[in-house]
């Protein structure tokens, strides 16, 4: 059917053969009064043709990148993430302007084209995502490092968004191209911690034996152990995450619990003592609270008191609050 915008687009291929002037991407250019105004939020502007205008926007900030940045390559991958950012606000616009600018800076960023596959993908366009997917790996690194992180991006935006069936589909995607991947490993770990903890555990032994350095996940392997009731086991993980990362106050925190349920109450003592060296001044008073409870397991209730003392300083939730000054009432005179 002859629409207005047939129209518009057969005077558009009459206009383009008077124009000589030269473009970004090899484009023509057209005449400002023909700005579709919708092309920036198409993958690869669908192509189509842009205004003198556009044009001069395109290679100004082309130039201003080049000047600013330190390689196109590496600020085209900056662009790539802010795209995956807004797709994860659900803010599809957003992101497929971001990825755009990345296309504008390097057309053989393998990333660029995977961006455009998730955010087809979030709009509902499966052979369009297919297709840039299949771009995206004709100019990935060997190894395709590129495709691996793609799936796992798009399984954590599909997990915001709270379709846990498909991320942990295209979590496994991941695993079948990367195998040996310590992050896959990690990641799946991560995820399957309240689902399947067998399945997790596995997943959280292969990742810290790929890479010793993961402090993330010896604490999330702790974690498992401790919801098992292994203490010792899940404080040698927790000591492993802190070898890794002596500032990790997670790590500190956890050993402390598992130090204190396996009635360790000095060394749980010890290691919230280095929380409050770490913690920011909002959540010392917490630690504070906590310090005096444990004392008060040991029977100190001078040392005791002294905590309780120093957490109402620091400041406490109202309901904890009130529980540590009924505490202070029955230990401290």
């Amino acid at each position: 059917m002859w629409t207005f915008n047939s129209l518009r687009i057969q005077l558009l291929l009459v206009l383009l053969t008077l124009l000589t002037a030269g473009a970004v991407q090899g484009q023509s250019p057209v005449p400002d009064i023909l700005d579709f105004g919708s092309i920036n939020e198409l993958p690869m502007y669908e192509g189509q043709p842009k205004t003198l205008k556009q044009l001069a926007a395109d290679q100004a900030f082309v130039a201003d990148v080049e000047q600013r940045s330190p390689t196109v390559t590496a600020a085209a991958q900056s662009y790539v993430n802010f795209g995956w950012h807004y797709l994860q606000m659900g803010h599809e616009p957003s992101a497929i302007k971001r990825f755009n600018q990345a296309w504008l800076l390097d057309s053989t960023l393998a990333e660029v084209y995977y961006g455009f596959s998730a955010w087809a993908q979030q709009k509902g366009q499966p052979a369009q995502s297919e297709r840039f997917r299949l771009l995206g790996q004709r100019y990935d690194a060997p190894g395709t490092p590129g495709l691996v992180s793609y799936y796992l991006s798009l399984a954590y935006n599909q997990r915001r968004r709270g379709n846990y069936p498909a991320a942990m589909a295209t979590a496994e995607q991941a695993l079948t191209v990367a195998p040996d991947n310590p992050m896959v490993n990690s990641r799946l770990g991560f995820w399957l911690m309240e689902q399947d903890t067998a399945r997790a555990a596995r997943y959280l032994a292969r990742a810290v034996q790929l890479n010793p350095q993961d402090s993330v996940s010896w604490l999330n392997r702790g974690w498992l152990r401790y919801k098992q009731q292994r203490y010792a086991a899940a404080v040698a993980d927790y000591s492993a995450a802190i070898s890794v990362n002596p500032h990790y106050i997670g790590a500190y925190a956890n050993r402390a619990v598992a130090n204190a349920d396996a009635g360790n109450y000095t060394a749980a003592i010890a290691d919230t003592e280095q929380c409050l060296q770490l913690a920011p001044a909002r959540d010392r008073g917490q630690f504070y609270r906590s310090i005096g409870l444990l004392k008060l397991r040991l029977n100190d209730k001078t040392g005791a008191c002294a905590a309780f003392s120093q957490a109402l300083q620091w400041g406490l939730a109202p309901t904890d609050e009130k529980e540590l000054k009924k505490q202070q009432k029955e230990n401290c005179r």
